[in-house]
């Protein structure tokens, strides 16, 4: 038989972390058939009740420090990014400029030394300046393609902390309902509990009832009999008397 006792609130936070673990969320009946199974205590609907408003409060600080954690590590990996995409274009610049200046220094020094004519000078120096161009548009086209996929990256990082917002607040309007729910169902089973306590009271009073009816009709058969048994006595003695008339009148 089930032992009334008083369950301590921190037994019933810790019963409630359980459940969660087994991918049930709590409420009273749960906790009451926990306990029920763990050691057969039991305790009121309302200290039940009580300690999981209060757990439910730890639940929801452990989910808001959880989305707080996911965005610290995600600002940083993008901040990360979006830094060494930065140093990546600019070492490809200092790169590309370094190699044609070193290039055209070279044929510079070649046409002052003889080793080319004029004209041969003037056609590769147009050729390096047509070529420098076309590595400067190839580096800007780069350039842009990463302002691009670092514009796409923080629009993703965007839409993940819109998001995590949009869960959060399905998060508190959940617990919202729940709590709702919580006291109407606590509501409907002390409803439950007044009314089984009602219609005990009116099974007992009807016993009680049916009790004394039966006593009332025993009794008043038993009456009865008593006054018939009575009457007949009556009957008797007067018929006797009346016999006994009758034969002093004869004689």
């Amino acid at each position: 038989m089930a032992r009334k006792a008083n369950i301590a609130r921190e037994e019933i936070h810790q019963a409630c972390w359980e459940l969660l673990e087994q991918n049930s969320f709590p409420n009273i009946p749960r906790l009451a058939e926990f306990f029920m199974k763990k050691d057969g205590r039991r305790c009121s609907n309302t200290t039940l009740m009580n300690a999981i408003a209060e757990w439910e409060d730890a639940y929801k600080d452990q989910q808001q420090h959880q989305l707080k954690e996911l965005s610290d590590i995600l600002q940083p990996v993008f901040k990360r990014f979006s830094r060494e995409v930065t140093q990546q274009l600019g070492q490809l610049l200092d790169e590309k400029s370094s190699d044609l200046e070193q290039h055209q220094i070279r044929k510079l020094e070649a046409t002052q030394s003889g080793y080319l004519s004029l004209s041969s000078a003037l056609i590769e120096l147009q050729e390096a300046h047509d070529a420098l161009i076309m590595e400067h548009k190839t580096v800007c086209d780069d350039a842009v393609m990463a302002k691009q996929k670092l514009a796409l990256s923080e629009q993703r990082y965007q839409d993940v902390m819109t998001q995590n917002a949009v869960l959060t607040n399905q998060i508190k309007q959940e617990q919202k309902d729940n709590q709702e729910l919580r006291i109407n169902l606590s509501q409907k089973e002390v409803d439950l509990a007044k009314q089984d306590n009602t219609l005990t009271r009116l099974h007992e009073e009807n016993t009680k009832l049916a009790s004394a009816l039966e006593d009332n009709r025993k009794d008043k058969m038993e009456n009865d009999e008593i006054k018939w048994q009575e009457m007949a006595k009556k009957l008797d003695t007067l018929t006797r008397s009346l016999k006994t008339m009758s034969r002093k009148d004869r004689g």
